[in-house]
């Protein structure tokens, strides 16, 4: 340890001070004195660095649970204007997998869009597909100042293009929640935020992605639109389901 590199150290200087000063008969060569001393420094660096290296590894385990803990505690409401009942991210665990599609109010409604219109010439089955993968889309809309606006009144609000076919946008309400009590969302996406903003991107503007897993722990952060396809195809393979989760063998035939 550092400690103990330290104290070997001491010894060593005050070795070669006799050695220095002659008239000491115990005293070791100074060349030899010298180098334990050079040999005991360099002990104390690099037990120093490794002290450092694990208190930063610690803090930054700290935080991370910090952070999961919060993000467990972030509030939602059903998208079923029926439902009034407000649950916490932790109520989810082993039941959902939870998308977060945070972004600015075009970025909203496009998700928006994308899941409650037919876009294509065949009709939008986005919504039974994410519900068959367990998925709970959640969308936050931000300010440019990284706080969160009522993004319900967005989502509802939103006006199809000529593109968006049968719009409606209470069409997905089964896989989508909205967030409640914005200000601890806003907390919880500050530092995702900054960390997008340092790597040049516009979060408001281009959106971020946050995918959680059934166990609550973060699965993948992503920049941009929610690449649908790809998610739906390849969720229960990511996220482990198929691999043996405890519980689920009826669902997905695992031991």
């Amino acid at each position: 340890t550092a400690g103990s590199a330290g104290i070997a150290f001491y010894f060593s200087f005050l070795s070669a001070l006799k050695s220095y000063m002659g008239g000491f008969s115990d005293a070791v060569p100074l060349d030899e004195a010298l180098t334990n001393c050079a040999i005991n420094i360099g002990g104390v660096v690099v037990f120093a660095y490794l002290a450092y290296r694990d208190y930063q590894a610690g803090e930054g385990n700290l935080e991370r649970i910090a952070k999961g803990g919060k993000l467990a505690k972030l509030a939602i409401t059903s998208g079923n204007d029926d439902e009034r009942a407000v649950r916490t991210l932790s109520d989810y665990r082993r039941t959902s997998r939870v998308l977060i599609c945070a972004g600015g109010k075009e970025y909203i409604e496009n998700v928006c869009k994308s899941l409650n219109s037919d876009q294509f010439s065949d009709e939008n089955n986005l919504p039974q597909l994410l519900e068959d993968v367990d998925v709970l889309v959640v969308p936050v809309l931000l300010s440019d100042n990284a706080s969160v606006g009522d993004t319900k009144s967005v989502w509802r609000q939103t006006v199809p293009s000529d593109m968006d076919r049968n719009f409606d946008s209470t069409k997905s309400d089964e896989v989508v929640a909205f967030p409640w009590s914005n200000a601890p969302w806003a907390d919880y996406l500050k530092s995702e935020i900054e960390t997008a903003k340092k790597q040049g991107f516009d979060v408001v503007s281009k959106g971020i992605t946050i995918i959680v897993k059934k166990n609550g722990k973060i699965l993948r952060r992503a920049t941009g639109a929610p690449r649908w396809p790809e998610l739906v195809g390849t969720m229960e393979v990511m996220d482990g389901s198929k691999f043996g989760m405890p519980g689920d063998s009826e669902k997905y035939g695992g031991p």
